[in-house]
């Protein structure tokens, strides 16, 4: 029992120690048990002696592998193969895998790292090495990752997609091993993403002119009634089609965003996939719309100018493609969702002669190369009309090759 420590009627057990307040559970042996946030390996050594060692570590997984090392390691004295001084020098330079990784979240924190992606990041991590049953940096081989891949592969619960985000994880773990020199090299530097196309469930494509305007036509009609009025959901469509909004940035916009007078859209970082702040284009007529919008509903400047959430809008837009007779997924497999207004904006640019590079700017793309394979769609006609813009090549006559005396019968 704890000095100074005070048992309440329930057995909760609370004490001071270093000046911080903590609290236990008394057992009826009459010890005090307390949770902390990491595990402690406790195992009997060579000696007899039952020693505790902290593993520093938060998954039960990880400090069971830490704790059947430490018995391992007083297997090896009994038998003689090491002494405890041999096996505590080859220790001292140890880095625990879970103290590495916390340094690692503190880098990515250092470097502006929002903190969904650095916990996803850690989860990720921590994933590969429990299934890989790695405790060590020594441990990190690229054959046990490349085992997990494939056994990944074989059970299907985890898209390509995905697969490539743990991979990603776990290289950029080990690159920092490397930097920080717990690793004399990176043994996963040859290990390559897989590719998603091979894999992708959800195919994509942008709508026709005639979809669209079916598609407005059917919403304004009010024949589905989903959430929010037909006037609202028209506009949202509009602003999708003229933007590239995804529709979690038009459920979370503002009137602070737009600059009414210069027809400008403040995309804020926090609102976006890729946490970058940017500035937009708004169409006239969009604008007004808007400001129209704004003002009759008394909307202020940080409130939501649209009563859907993300969710609504997705569920609102398949009832409005099913009352304008729009199939949600064609006969080649590819679908129509509404993340589809996104890529036919970036289609309808393409169609109209705008550069690559513009359309990539506009869509908020790393690299125009994304633009080009996954938001912009090239139909057949489209294709064929392309040829015929080349010019007619006059046919070129040969001249028939010359009998010899040996050709003769």
């Amino acid at each position: 029992m704890p000095v100074g420590a005070e048992v309440s009627r329930n057995g909760i057990v609370t004490w001071t120690a270093r000046g911080k307040k903590r609290t236990g559970k008394l057992s009826p042996t009459g010890n005090v048990s307390m949770q902390v946030d990491t595990w402690t390996a406790q195992f009997t050594d060579e000696t007899g002696k039952t020693r505790k060692v902290p593993t520093k570590t938060t998954v039960r997984s990880i400090a069971e592998k830490i704790l059947a090392k430490y018995e391992m390691d007083v297997a090896k004295i009994r038998t003689g193969v090491a002494t405890r001084e041999e096996l505590e020098k080859a220790e001292a330079p140890r880095v625990t895998l879970d103290e590495a990784l916390e340094r690692l979240m503190t880098k990515m924190k250092a470097s502006g790292n929002v903190q969904k992606h650095i916990g996803r990041t850690r989860q990720q991590i921590l994933s590969i090495l429990s299934d890989c049953n790695i405790i060590s940096p020594a441990d990190i081989r690229r054959e046990s990752i490349e085992r997990w891949i494939a056994n990944e592969l074989q059970k299907g619960t985890r898209g390509l997609r995905t697969i490539n985000q743990y991979i990603t994880s776990i290289k950029s773990f080990v690159q920092y091993l490397t930097d920080i020199e717990l690793l004399p090299n990176h043994p996963l530097k040859s290990i390559r993403k897989l590719n998603v196309e091979l894999g992708r469930r959800l195919v994509r494509r942008a709508m026709t002119e005639d979809e669209i305007s079916r598609l407005l036509k059917a919403t304004a009609s009010g024949i589905c009634r989903s959430a929010g009025t037909p006037e609202e959901r028209v506009l949202i469509y509009h602003l999708a089609l003229a933007t590239g909004l995804r529709s979690t940035e038009l459920s979370l916009l503002t009137p602070s965003q737009i600059n009414f007078e210069q027809c400008r859209l403040t995309v804020e970082a926090t609102k976006t996939k890729n946490k970058k702040a940017d500035v937009l284009p708004l169409r006239a007529d969009l604008v007004r719309s808007l400001k129209k919008r704004i003002e009759s509903n008394g909307i202020k400047p940080h409130e939501r100018i649209f009563q859907h959430d993300v969710w609504k809008i997705r569920r609102a837009f398949y009832g409005d493609l099913k009352a304008a007779g729009i199939e949600r997924k064609g006969a080649d497999g590819r679908n129509i969702d509404v993340h589809s207004l996104r890529k036919t904006f970036g289609t309808l640019l393409a169609k109209a002669g705008v550069p690559l590079t513009t359309v990539q700017r506009l869509m908020r793309h790393a690299t125009p190369l994304l633009t080009a394979q996954l938001y912009i769609d090239v139909d057949p006609v489209d294709m064929m009309q392309a040829l015929d813009k080349l010019p007619e090549f006059s046919p070129v006559i040969l001249p028939s090759p010359k009998e010899s005396p040996n050709d003769s019968i």
